[in-house]
């Protein structure tokens, strides 16, 4: 499988395989299971980065968002100095918030978590509804990973989640991997999704354009002040 699908992945990068992202965020947390790790994600988030965290045993922080949903910078990166976690999660768009954070607040939490030696992954389950990627940043970095899904590329029931990053870095989280995890009907249906992902953008642009239609009837409502997804 190609990463992304019009591109080659970064030189010295290597791709893994999960039943689903979910497996990949229960994966990481064993991976880092080590006295002392935590977990540490902007909230509201992903739910499955705190559960992960609590079912393997490992602490998880949540740091809130701004109240325009928003990376609060001061206190992510004061949470990093404090706790110094094994993982930070940006879901990129955040899910359930719909936005793409500001790049240079990004590059800061990458930066410090780089620094006091955690991992940061770039949860891109919402990829196919943005107008970026961090795909094109991944090679700066050697202690990012990035993941993505065929749930929301348009094959949810494939169960078929990826993450690309350095070679070495991968080759770790692989090491408690399940040897059976991905069936020959999941690759199948990969390949099929890559051999059609002309279909599937088309759908998810219809998607995009709904998503302006119903912006713009909900701001029409009387008492509602709806938020919105900010994807570009």
């Amino acid at each position: 499988m190609r990463w992304p699908v019009t591109q080659g992945m970064p030189e010295g990068f290597d791709i893994m395989l999960g039943n689903g992202s979910d497996e990949l965020i229960s994966l990481l947390a064993m991976a880092c299971d080590v006295p002392g790790a935590s977990i540490l994600s902007p909230l509201p988030g992903f739910v499955m980065y705190a559960m992960s965290a609590q079912l393997q045993g490992l602490a998880f922080h949540g740091v809130p968002l701004t109240a325009d949903f928003e990376l609060d910078e001061v206190a992510m990166l004061a949470a990093i100095a404090q706790h110094k976690p094994s993982i930070v999660y940006l879901a990129y768009p955040n899910n359930p918030t719909g936005n793409l954070w500001n790049d240079d607040t990004i590059e800061k939490i990458v930066l410090a978590q780089g620094a006091q030696g955690g991992l940061v992954v770039m949860d891109e389950a919402y990829q196919p509804f943005a107008s970026r990627s961090y795909a094109g940043r991944m090679a700066r970095h050697s202690h990012v990973l990035l993941m993505r899904t065929l749930s929301k590329f348009g094959l949810a029931g494939v169960r078929l989640g990826y993450m690309i990053g350095p070679k070495a870095l991968v080759a770790e989280v692989d090491k408690v991997r399940p040897p059976y995890n991905i069936s020959v009907l999941n690759t199948e249906c990969a390949l099929f999704a890559l051999e059609h992902a002309k279909v599937f953008a088309a759908q998810a642009q219809d998607l995009r354009q709904e998503r302006t239609r119903l912006l713009q009837a909900l701001t029409a409502l009387t008492g509602v002040q709806p938020f919105p997804a900010k994807p570009t």
